[in-house]
């Protein structure tokens, strides 16, 4: 059999199950021993599958645009963060720190706030709608509003994710699973179910990942493990290459972090002082560049 191309999109133990896009059909797959020796293959992984007697072989991963350690990803193009107004309030600390992970690994955010009909009735949920809006939006990253309660904005939500690999993340609360379940078909959930019985190791469960088929070409990952992401893989004084509202402003110099120097040499504290940058996302940064100051401090000294 000739190799064909397909898609990693769930791994249980040694078997990998790959959707592969020319027969809109998964199979399970095993890796070959010269595969193993070059390195994990992931969840979301492209890979080179061939059909050896009756067992399917991966026998090379096609080169990622981007991979994630925790939880271990790859491929992904763009992550929508799901924060939601009124119970639970946004984390902000926790929006910022996706941001930044989709800034270092090539991924295009897009914050999809939920429960947007709770605005009419709570004055914070409408506060924070806002503040998103003035804040982030000027950021250009792009917002999107619904409430799966009441089916509003979904579609336009569904657009975004076509011809798209999208990873999920938010934290307790906000609705990522009644989103997810509304975007994933039934006929997608009982195949799910249906390998778990083939394989004899029980159905899916949230503590791995694992990739759902909206159409032939749309994917979206169920991806436990970023509610709680901390920034394993980036040091303390490149944190600030990851904020587009400081990459615009010049400071005296090169290598300022924005923390530490005063606002004679600073030019973002200077901003920050006109008002030019949000008070409160700085304050956020300072205390996430800390945090990663003092996990470099505890590894070097």
């Amino acid at each position: 059999m000739e190799k064909v191309i397909g898609k990693v999109i769930r791994i249980d133990l040694d078997l990998y199950y790959v959707y592969l896009e020319s027969t809109d059909s998964i199979v399970s797959a095993k890796v070959r021993g010269n595969q193993k020796k070059k390195g994990n293959v992931l969840v979301g992984d492209i890979v080179e599958v061939e059909k050896v007697d009756n067992d399917y072989m991966i026998s090379n991963i096609r080169n990622r645009i981007n991979a994630i350690i925790r939880p271990p990803v790859a491929n992904i193009e763009q992550m929508i963060i799901v924060v939601s107004v009124g119970e639970p309030q946004p984390d902000y600390i926790l929006l910022d720190k996706q941001i930044v992970l989709c800034m270092s690994k090539g991924i295009k955010p897009i914050i999809c706030v939920n429960k947007i009909d709770l605005a009419q009735s709570d004055e914070k949920a409408k506060e924070d709608i806002e503040y998103i809006k003035k804040v982030y939006g000027s950021l250009g990253i792009e917002n999107i509003y619904i409430s799966a309660k009441d089916n509003i904005g979904m579609d336009k939500l569904l657009n975004e994710l076509k011809g798209k690999t999208s990873a999920f993340s938010g934290n307790s609360g906000v609705g990522k699973s009644s989103i997810t379940k509304k975007l994933i078909n039934e006929e997608e959930l009982i195949e799910v179910g249906d390998i778990g019985k083939k394989s004899g190791r029980g159905k899916h469960t949230t503590k791995s990942v694992r990739i759902y088929n909206l159409d032939n070409n749309s994917f979206i990952l169920d991806t436990p493990g970023f509610s709680s992401y901390e920034l394993y893989d980036i040091e303390y004084d490149e944190l600030r290459n990851y904020y587009p509202e400081f990459s615009k402003i010049k400071c005296v110099y090169d290598d300022c972090v924005h923390v530490t120097e005063g606002i004679d040499v600073c030019n973002v504290k200077k901003e920050l002082e006109n008002g030019k940058v949000d008070k409160e996302r700085y304050n956020r940064y300072v205390y996430i560049y800390s945090k990663l100051k003092e996990q470099y401090d505890r590894k070097y000294k």
